[in-house]
């Protein structure tokens, strides 16, 4: 009977040391559960910011790649000023008409008429032209050209000529002798491009 209460103490004991150990397990996983799990929190935000931050370095290489670049996209905006900002020739044509027609009233010049001209190819533009027909003072020729020559987009005249117009006006009894005026027929083309398909 001894051996018998001795090895149910036995049991007991291993009984109550399972039941402690299990009730260490449970408040170990109660305590460290949760910093286990912010600790992989930490973890993965760690691998996140360690990924951006070689983003970043990646990028931060490419600087001056994309500061060139940046240039070259600058630059070809200042050219595009440069150019008639249309497609098509025809709608260029349109608008340098309108530029023209524009440039004339502003100077107080009289546009008689308006041809376009066919385009034609220049490298890697299209240039556009019309013919212009019109009158006006020595001031307003002067004006109109200075607008085509100092606006945007840049505009080109070529085949200028220029006539006076003989306006004399008849000498009245008692009057001094009639006067020329400063009126001009002038003839020109203006040329523009746009960039080439």
């Amino acid at each position: 009977m001894g051996g018998f209460l001795k090895n149910r103490l036995n049991k007991s004991r291993i009984a109550a040391l399972a039941l402690l150990l299990g009730m260490v397990l449970i408040f170990s996983l109660g305590l460290f559960g949760p910093l286990l799990a912010i600790s992989e929190s930490y973890r993965e935000r760690i691998e996140d910011s360690e990924f951006k931050l070689q983003k970043l370095r990646n990028i931060a290489a490419e600087k001056d790649f994309w500061l060139k670049r940046l240039e070259e996209i600058k630059m070809q905006g200042k050219a595009e000023g440069r150019l008639i900002a249309r497609d098509t020739a025809a709608l260029a044509s349109a608008d340098l008409q309108s530029l023209i027609k524009e440039a004339v009233n502003r100077a107080g010049g009289e546009l008689i008429s308006t041809q376009v001209i066919p385009e034609h190819k220049e490298e890697q533009f299209n240039r556009v032209a019309v013919k212009v027909r019109m009158t006006g003072s020595t001031q307003a020729l002067r004006d109109i050209l200075h607008s085509f020559e100092s606006g945007h987009p840049i505009l080109f005249v070529d085949n200028l000529n220029i006539r006076p117009i003989r306006n004399v006006q008849p000498m009245l009894p008692g009057r001094k002798a009639g006067k020329v005026t400063d009126k001009l027929s002038v003839d020109f083309d203006v040329i523009g491009y746009i960039r080439g398909n």
